[in-house]
């Protein structure tokens, strides 16, 4: 073990071996706690409030410390020097399948996946040498990683890339001012050689700007040619020859919504999920950053489902993106799906007990949006013992005039007859896992799709148990990036969110304490949040609120809570505080159970001091009619 490591070697820099074995025995009986207990600032072995709170978050903190004990070189022992002699490296992969490895020259080795080149740079110090990758002498942002993933395009082809390497002892820390005195060595630095791409250049290499700037010269092209046909009559093209129709048409959604049901929480009939209601948020997240309207619930009954669907469908109409999203236990009967709603038996069940995909489309038939997504992360496993009831059942809606809308794409995460999986001790479930990756990326919806198929292909735990599957009738290349432009289609877009907005106004919230300038903004919004909003400040001699974005905030700023106590029949997490530019910091609670409200939603305000103390409380407090998942008080 001696030829791993000497007294010199970076924590960060051991084998993985050592530095597994390493991060188990810190995370063994939480070890790191009596480690990291030095109290005094200027230690190595002193932990941040920060720091110290991420640790406990973690689950395996061990590896967190050794990195962070890496970064804290007190001297530059070692100077930066590459690991190798070839700088750059990249790992050719021509079929998806296989990967090589090509050296073009003695500084240079290049790795090409797919239609992507990977770059990648390697070398070793102390303290851990940090990566910056440049553009012609300009700063990448974002790219400060050991490896640079760029398009293997013609015009990227032309930029002239190449990578800066440093270690240092870092400003600002307790130990800085005497281990960066003059005279000591606290810095060191390579720049790699520049890397020559022009060679590995490929045409349409999922490059919008290559794209564009060969259609602009087929249309050059073909114009050219329509000209001399028209002069000469030597050239007759229709026009709706599909080689003349160059133009991309311009693909926008007058609204987009989207309905996640998760459910987790069958027992005692069947086995409690791990993953669903995670998954359903993590996909509401996403959503809401390409501009959907989401509408997330949890644990539904049968009633809540159908219930849920006839909500959802008044927002369908032209020019609509919509999205459901299914989580929960299910199953497959005479070549239709069966979602499995909570309380639901746990044998012998029949249609009865189950929401049939049949009914659902029957339900959205009457509705044409632009595009129909429908992605059901469940089993797909042939359950039923009574099956001549499940067939008796789907033939229900083959009778009469059968209507197949267009624009309807399904998502399965599993095939036909096997079952979709959680991998334990991760966030996500395995469709989610690799869709979350893959959903904000610019890319046609199918194809999207496609490639988070291929990733779960390539996954070996799951890739023989879990084969997802794909069905559409989709005819235009529509992604969920495409503009939002509600002109024409007002009433769709405002079908809530003008119900919303006039449902309440803003009014005085009064408090026992004059200090504390108080108003209550509750605001509804479709984006499955509610946010109910605490504005403190400063008070003028006319009672007016002053706002100043450089006037720093008085000492009363941020000394008083508002906390939000619900009914009892609605589940509430504890209290988290959040923070972004648009809201400041909130105080943000999750409550679920929504679907359970009775009328109006309604809470208790109650506005706490430093110490806790009780300085405040508003009774029966008016939230409206909601559809959403989450409520913010604002400090």
């Amino acid at each position: 073990m001696s030829s791993c490591f000497d007294l010199t070697t970076n924590l960060s820099q051991l084998s993985y071996g050592v530095f597994s074995q390493l991060s188990r025995h810190l995370d063994s009986q939480e070890l790191w706690l009596d480690l990291f207990s030095d109290q005094e600032k200027n230690s190595a072995y002193s932990l941040s409030v920060v720091e110290k709170d991420k640790c406990l978050r973690l689950q395996e903190p061990g590896a967190y410390l050794l990195r962070l004990l890496g970064n804290r070189g007190q001297n530059v022992k070692s100077p930066v020097i590459w690991s190798r002699s070839e700088q750059i490296i990249v790992y050719i992969d021509k079929n998806e399948e296989e990967c090589l490895e090509n050296t073009t020259s003695t500084n240079n080795n290049l790795s090409i996946i797919n239609h992507r080149l990977r770059l990648q740079c390697k070398a070793s110090g102390f303290p851990t040498p940090r990566y910056q990758w440049l553009d012609d002498d300009r700063k990448l942002e974002g790219a400060n990683q050991s490896s640079l993933i760029i398009l293997r395009c013609p015009c990227t082809a032309r930029n002239v890339f190449r990578c800066k390497i440093w270690n240092q002892v870092e400003e600002n820390k307790e130990w800085s001012e005497f281990y960066r005195a003059p005279g000591k060595t606290f810095y060191s630095e390579l720049i790699s050689d520049i890397v020559d791409l022009s060679s590995f250049a490929v045409p349409f290499a999922d490059c919008e700007n290559c794209y564009k700037q060969k259609m602009e010269e087929l249309a050059k092209r073909l114009g050219n040619e329509q000209t001399l046909g028209n002069n000469n009559n030597n050239l007759n093209l229709h026009e709706d020859d599909p080689m003349t129709t160059i133009a991309p048409e311009e693909l926008i959604a007058s609204d987009k919504v989207a309905l996640i049901i998760s459910n987790r929480s069958y027992a005692p009939n069947m086995t409690n999920l791990i993953t669903p209601h995670c998954d359903a948020e993590t996909l509401a997240d996403a959503l809401q950053q390409l501009n959907f309207k989401t509408v997330t619930l949890g644990d539904l009954n049968l009633s809540e489902m159908k219930q849920m669907i006839n909500a959802y469908k008044k927002l369908l109409g032209e020019g609509v993106y919509a999205i459901f999203y299914f989580a929960g236990h299910g199953f497959e009967a005479n070549g239709q799906c069966y979602l499995l709603p909570i309380g639901a038996p746990a044998n012998a069940y029949g249609p009865q007990d189950c929401l049939s995909m049949d009914l659902v489309m029957n339900e959205l038939r009457d509705f044409n949006p632009s595009l129909n997504l429908i992605l059901l992360d469940m089993c797909r496993r042939f359950l039923p013992s009574n099956i001549d009831a499940f067939v008796a059942y789907s033939e229900r809606f083959r009778k009469g005039e059968i209507r197949i809308n267009r624009n309807t794409v399904y998502g399965y995460a599993t095939s036909e007859g096997i079952g979709a999986y959680e991998v334990k001790g991760e966030m996500n479930g395995v469709f989610m896992k690799y869709l979350k990756k893959r959903i904000k990326q610019p890319r046609p919806l199918l194809d999207m799709l496609n490639k988070v198929f291929l990733d779960i292909e390539r996954d070996p735990k799951v890739r023989d148990v879990q084969i997802p599957e794909l069905r559409s009738n989709l005819t235009k290349q529509r992604t969920l990036l495409d503009p939002l432009c509600k002109d024409g289609h007002t009433t769709s877009y405002n079908h809530h969110t003008f119900h919303w907005r006039t449902m309440h106004g803003v009014y005085v919230f009064s408090s026992v304490e004059d200090l504390i300038p108080k108003t209550d903004d509750f605001q509804e919004f479709f984006e499955g949040k509610n946010k109910e909003i605490k504005n403190e400040g400063n008070e003028g001699e006319d009672g007016r609120m002053l706002v100043s974005d450089c006037k720093m905030p008085s000492e009363w700023a941020l000394s008083h809570l508002a906390y939000l106590r619900f009914p009892e029949e609605f589940e509430c997490s504890s209290p988290k505080m959040c923070k972004d530019d648009a809201e400041g910091v909130s105080l943000c609670v999750l409550l679920s159970h929504l679907q359970k409200a009775k009328g109006e939603l309604t809470c208790i305000v109650e506005i706490k001091d430093r110490q806790q103390k009780l300085i405040a409380t508003k009774e029966n407090q008016l939230l409206g009619h909601v559809l959403i998942t989450r409520i913010a008080g604002r400090k």
